[in-house]
Formats: C-alpha cells, sequence, structure tokens
C-alpha cells in the first residue's frame, strides 16, 4: 500500500538502498503486493529494528501485529539483545498470518501473541516496556480511540522507553478541518503526545508518518 506522503521517487529510492530481506519478508512482501496486505516496508521496518538495537531494548510491545511484518524487524534487534516481545491481534486471520510468518522467521520462541481488543489486554498487562509499537490508529471507530490506545500506552512504558506509532499523518488527512472521525482521531493523537507532561516527542514523514516520543525519567 502506497500513501503518497513524500516523493515517491525518494521512497522508491530509499527502497531500493535497503539491505536484502530474507526470504520470509521477502515473500511476504510480494504477497503484500498481490493480496493488498499492509506492511510498515523495509525502510520502516529496519528503523524499528534500529531503534530496537540502539536502545538494547530487552521488553517489546506491538498493538496490532498485522502481518507479523514490523514485528519480525523487532525480533531481530530483541535476538541480539536477549529481550522478548509481546503483542496483541484482534483480527484472527491476521494472528495467524503472523504466527506463520515469525515461525518461518525462526521468532517464535522470543514472542507472546494475545488474541483480542487492545481495549481489553492492556490495561491487564502487569509489566513496563522499554518499547511499544502502536499500529491500531487507522481502525479506530471513533475520535476518541487514539488518545485512549495513548495514554494506556505511557502508562505501561517504562521511564526513558520509547513509543514509535505508526499511520500519524494519514495520507495527508491529518490537514483537513473536516475530518472524518478516525482522522480526528489521529489529530488529537498527534496534539497529545506533542503536548503530554511525561512524553518528549517529535513526528517524521516516513512512510505514514510515524511519531516517536520518549517517556521522561
Amino acid at each position: 500500500m502506497r500513501y503518497d506522503i513524500t516523493n515517491i521517487a525518494i521512497e522508491d529510492y530509499l527502497h531500493d538502498l535497503m539491505p536484502p530481506r530474507d526470504e520470509v519478508l521477502a515473500n511476504l512482501e510480494v504477497r503484500a503486493k498481490q493480496q493488498g496486505l499492509s506492511l510498515v516496508g523495509p525502510v520502516q521496518g529496519q528503523f524499528l529494528y534500529l531503534q530496537a538495537l540502539m536502545m538494547n531494548a530487552r521488553n517489546a510491545l506491538e498493538v496490532g501485529i498485522t502481518t507479523g511484518y514490523a514485528a519480525t524487524f523487532i525480533m531481530k534487534a530483541l535476538r541480539q539483545t536477549g529481550g522478548k516481545m509481546t503483542a496483541i491481534e484482534r483480527n484472527p486471520e491476521r494472528v495467524k498470518l503472523a504466527n506463520e510468518v515469525i515461525e518461518a522467521a525462526g521468532y517464535r520462541d522470543l514472542i507472546t501473541i494475545h488474541f483480542g481488543d487492545w481495549r481489553e489486554i492492556l490495561p491487564s498487562l502487569n509489566q513496563e516496556f522499554d518499547l511499544i509499537f502502536l499500529d491500531v490508529l487507522r481502525n479506530s471507530s471513533n475520535d476518541e480511540q487514539a488518545t485512549q490506545a495513548l495514554e494506556l500506552c505511557v502508562s505501561l512504558l517504562s521511564p526513558g522507553g520509547v513509543l514509535i506509532a505508526d499511520n500519524v499523518l494519514c495520507s495527508a488527512q491529518v490537514l483537513e478541518e473536516d475530518a472524518s472521525p478516525l482522522v480526528r482521531g489521529i489529530q488529537r493523537f498527534n496534539r497529545a503526545i506533542m503536548e503530554h507532561p511525561q512524553l518528549e516527542s517529535v513526528i517524521i514523514p516516513l512512510r505514514d508518518g510515524v511519531s516517536i516520543s520518549r517517556k521522561k525519567r
């Protein structure tokens, strides 16, 4: 899926510079193109991998695992840091696909996947995470869920931990004044991370927009 936020020629240039993916991810990229599956892509995948590796992440959480593509990049880092991953997904077909991808990639021992709604599962988690990847903003059904997800994630983030959220520019729809409830929620999310008393944040125009927030110590 392409979002046309940045120059497409530049996106293609960056894509072509990426290191070759292993067979599992390469096959998933082909399948995604054929079936219209949503992937963060190799540039953002490499970004997630390096973030996890540079911060020596030990406990990572992905909210909305989708295909297992992003999780595989994160677990590539966790294999080196000795870390573990937790994930949440409510779509049974996505859970099945993610399990297949993660198993084939050889990371099954590093992850626990909770099947269900993040609104129910996040409050039940009893540990802190030093890296959280939030990938459900485009699935919000109203303008309150995005900020609800933010607060739940902040409560689970360890001091000095990092929250990364995807789709924060939403195909540039965040520029619209009369936006849909989903986009209004993302607009509120973006303002909230920039004004949050516990966070230091920045938004970068990578793919469909990525925010990075560090929880203050």
